[in-house]
Order: C-alpha cells, then sequence, then structure tokens
C-alpha cells in the first residue's frame, strides 16, 4: 500500500498574490507616470522649436496628467480578468502593457505634429488598443478576455479625449468619473470569494 504523503498544491491566486500582483502594478504605474511627465517636458521643447502649435500641445499635455489613471486601472482590469479567466499574466507581460501604454503619449505627441488632434488621438487610440488586444489574445486564447479588455480601454481612452476637450468642467466630470470606477471596483470585490484558499469571482 503506498503510504507516500500527498501534498495539496499551493493556492495560486490567493490573497497574498493579489496583494504582491497590485504593489507591483501600482510601482509600474508610478514609474511610468513619471516617464510620461518626461514626455510632458519633451513636448513643451517641441511647442518652443516651433514643432507643434500651443493649443494641440495643451492637449497633449492635458492627456498626459491621466496616465497613472490609464495605467492603474487597465492592470487591475487585467488582474481581475486574470483571477476570472484563471489566465496567467506574468510579470514581464503586464510591464510590456504598461509600457505600451505609456508609449501612447509620445506617439501622440509625434503624430498631433503632423496632422489635427482628434485624428492624432483617434489612430494612436486605435494602434494602441489593437496591439494590447492582440497580446491578450496571445496570453489568454479566451475572446471574452480580450472584448472585456478591448472594452476597457475604448472606454478608458473615449474619456480622456471628452476630458481634455471639456476644459473647465473636466475637473467636474473627472471626479464623478472617479467616484463611480470606486463604486464598480467596490462592487466587484464583493464578488471576490475565498474557496480552497483561492480567489474566485462570483
Amino acid at each position: 500500500m503506498d503510504r507516500t504523503p500527498q501534498f495539496e498544491p499551493a493556492a495560486k491566486y490567493s490573497l497574498h498574490w493579489l496583494g504582491t500582483r497590485c504593489l507591483f502594478l501600482l510601482g509600474i504605474a508610478f514609474v511610468l507616470s513619471m516617464i510620461a511627465c518626461g514626455i510632458d517636458s519633451f513636448a513643451s521643447s517641441r511647442v518652443d522649436a516651433g514643432l507643434i502649435s500651443g493649443p494641440r500641445y495643451t492637449l497633449v499635455a492635458n492627456s498626459i496628467v491621466y496616465c497613472f489613471g490609464v495605467l492603474a486601472i487597465t492592470s487591475v482590469s487585467l488582474l481581475l480578468v486574470e483571477i476570472a479567466f484563471r489566465k496567467d499574466i506574468n510579470y514581464l507581460q503586464y510591464a510590456l502593457i504598461a509600457m505600451a501604454l505609456t508609449l501612447f503619449y509620445l506617439l501622440l505627441l509625434a503624430m498631433s505634429e503632423k496632422m489635427p488632434f482628434p485624428i492624432a488621438y483617434a489612430t494612436v487610440s486605435v494602434m494602441t488598443i489593437a496591439l494590447i488586444a492582440a497580446f491578450i489574445k496571445g496570453i489568454t486564447q479566451d475572446p471574452k478576455a480580450v472584448r472585456l479588455t478591448v472594452g476597457i480601454l475604448f472606454l478608458e481612452y473615449g474619456m480622456i479625449y471628452v476630458l481634455v476637450n471639456i476644459g473647465a468642467m473636466a475637473l467636474l466630470i473627472g471626479s464623478i468619473t472617479l467616484f463611480l470606477l470606486i463604486a464598480v471596483a467596490m462592487y466587484f470585490t464583493l464578488k471576490l470569494k475565498i474557496e480552497n484558499d483561492e480567489l474566485v469571482i462570483k
């Protein structure tokens, strides 16, 4: 009779895993937001050189303000995708997605020098969303995960476009949007359950 002790596999999606991932993702978002501030300074120098007009620079600079929010919201959304669909996204892949989201602003600056801001914004948004969608498809092989990610990114970039164009109302609309996002986050944390030391969304 086999008396070899049977060990239960360690829970992967545990609270410790969630805490570690959140710290990593927020750290990456903070560092890349600082890099985005460098893009803002670079954009200012392009105005001085006459390569981009003042109004277009203002729109680009206003969009960079939301960099940390885009990085944090997208990363946390992917974290929930990982838990819900049980598809592993490793640290390097999270970092690459965050870099693609930050590169958005450099591409936006470059294209805004050559074309009207709305066209540049739409072009770079589609490029970024398509790249991340293809990457998520390669990672998860799950159409639902891809659709969810694309939907979140479209909402984010759509909201930012509205905010950078409404001037004085941006603070009010932005504050209400953040309030709603926190409400949604609270709702999803209520759906997070622990079963056999594993996080699940129910």
